[in-house]
């Protein structure tokens, strides 16, 4: 390994030639940054957009019904509806290209479905919603000598309502629209991070199965800094792939990432840290390199599932699962990263998800050296 005497003295060497295997063979950390971007362009971008059912007559009823319908369901912001020839819309929901599909006749509709999900109980609940007014309308107009007269007084009616609602959020303030597709990139990149810097981790207990730590410490580098420039490298490695992944979003693909990238920055930094005390916990646990290999990737894969990050905030009630949350230094990540991105907060909001990642941080560190050191000094 060819490292300079100057280089040397600048740096760890430990730290060194853990940079100088990453120059032969990179293709792990640019296949978990690959992942990444793939994974939110996959799932992300779709997240905001609407949601598309087709709408055909029913037998003998016209088209301009049809679409007076159209008009109506439309009125809503979350689904699009349009007009669609039957046997295509049948087809798009048969091949699962269409959640469901509308036919409507002059007083009634039928929605058709392939699968029954949440999408499609959002969609009949508001096409209910809307027959359900539009039937009441008509059933009033009939009693009325000037029907087109009695929509219009009923429409501004409608519009300066005597009694409104507000909704806003728990602490008075307004309610802001959460971006999904924005929570995911946050949770795949961290989720894949996570992976990379566990397998550099890992290469400490590798050294000190194969031996090559043992001699190691009869050298003149101390084993605190065997121990630094390891973790030291396993941070970097974790750090910079979260941040190239959140660089190309933002410049490139032009991701809204609020107005406070810097302290995005900060907490990332952050959370590859307390990732690194959270390996290093796992690898003093197990006893072997291949335990951990087993170990680590069934374990880490819970992350995001139980920290809800594949879901928007509130989904997760249960007091178990959120208890388990808690220990997962992506949760705590995630949090503040939303809370910036989304919610445009400050220092003192997110002072409470940075203080549990030092938490874990520190604790998981003590533990896992000093687990590390006992079974295998």
């Amino acid at each position: 390994m060819a490292v300079s005497e100057k280089g040397a003295y600048l740096m760890n060497p430990i730290f060194l030639a853990q940079w100088m295997k990453e120059k032969r063979s990179p293709m792990m950390v640019i296949a978990f940054c690959g992942l990444s971007i793939l994974a939110t362009l996959i799932f992300g971008l779709g997240m905001d957009q609407k949601i598309k059912i087709g709408v055909f007559p029913a037998q003998g009823v016209e088209s301009s019904m049809t679409k007076q319908w159209i008009e109506r369901l439309n009125e809503g912001d979350a689904i699009e509806f349009f007009l669609q020839d039957e046997q295509a819309a049948r087809s798009d929901v048969r091949g699962g290209r269409a959640d469901a599909a509308l036919q409507v006749s002059q007083a009634d509709y039928r929605l058709i479905a392939s699968i029954e999900n949440p999408n499609v109980q959002i969609v009949d609940r508001h096409i209910r919603a809307v027959f359900l007014e539009e039937l009441q309308l008509r059933a009033a107009e009939s009693y009325t000598a000037d029907a087109a007269g009695f929509r219009d007084e009923a429409k501004r009616y409608l519009e300066q309502p005597p009694i409104t609602i507000e909704v806003l959020a728990m602490d008075g303030s307004e309610l802001l629209h959460h971006n999904m597709g924005l929570q995911l990139l946050f949770t795949f990149t961290l989720f894949l991070a996570a992976f990379t810097v566990g397998f550099k981790v890992n290469a400490i207990t590798m050294e000190k199965a194969s031996g090559i730590w043992s001699r190691m410490v009869l050298s003149p580098i101390r084993k605190s800094e065997m121990y630094l420039g390891h973790l030291l490298y396993s941070m970097l490695i974790g750090f910079v792939q979260i941040l190239v992944v959140l660089l190309l979003f933002r410049y490139i693909i032009g991701f809204n990432m609020g107005n406070h990238f810097g302290m995005l920055i900060v907490v990332v930094a952050l959370y590859t840290l307390t990732i690194v005390a959270f390996c290093m916990l796992l690898a003093g646990i197990v006893r072997t390199p291949e335990q951990f290999n087993m170990v680590f990737p069934s374990l880490i894969p819970l992350m995001p599932l139980i920290s809800g990050g594949y879901m928007p905030p509130g989904t997760i009630t249960n007091p178990f699962l959120l208890g388990i949350s808690e220990i997962f230094p992506l949760k705590h990540a995630l949090n503040a990263l939303t809370e910036i991105a989304i919610y445009d907060k400050g220092w003192l909001d997110i002072f409470p998800p940075l203080a549990k990642l030092c938490i874990i941080a520190v604790v998981c560190m003590g533990i896992g050296i000093n687990l590390m050191e006992r079974r295998r000094g």
